[in-house]
């Protein structure tokens, strides 16, 4: 029984010595060959995630309802940031458009959260005019204004 498996794996290995070529070992690019844009893309990408971390910190600082709204922001600049970076790579009108939603989205989310600080009709009427704003922005984006 051991025999059978020592031939089997055996067979095994000179299987995967055909298979895979000595070559195929994977080693990092040389300097010469990485895409400096592709790096300062890399880069930028991190450096927002660090500026996030940073305002999430300082946000758990502060007491409710404050802290709430304060979230809000920073994941707001963050997605804001993340938005202009793709635009600024690839500028096209898709990305333009899909940066101007992304504004009106977070202004609308953060505008939803300082609202619900309020209390009955203030609130109620704090919603309706957040709505509205988000809404004339849309209409904005579609007609390209």
């Amino acid at each position: 029984m051991q025999e059978k498996l020592h031939t089997l794996f055996a067979a095994a290995l000179l299987w995967a010595a055909v298979i895979i070529p000595a070559g195929a070992q994977t080693s990092p690019p040389h300097p010469a060959e990485i895409d400096p844009a592709i790096v300062e893309y890399g880069a930028a990408r991190e450096r927002i995630g660090a500026n996030l971390k940073a305002a999430l910190e300082q946000c758990e600082k502060q007491v409710e309802p404050a802290r709430a709204v304060c979230v809000k922001e920073a994941q707001g600049r963050q997605k804001i940031a993340l938005a202009e970076l793709d635009h600024q790579r690839s500028p096209s009108d898709a990305n333009a458009r899909r940066l101007a939603e992304t504004r009106v989205a977070v202004n609308y989310d953060v505008a939803r959260e300082k609202c619900n600080e309020r209390q009955g009709g203030d609130k109620a009427a704090c919603l309706s005019r957040a709505s509205e704003e988000e809404s004339k922005a849309r209409a904005g984006i579609k007609t390209g204004q």
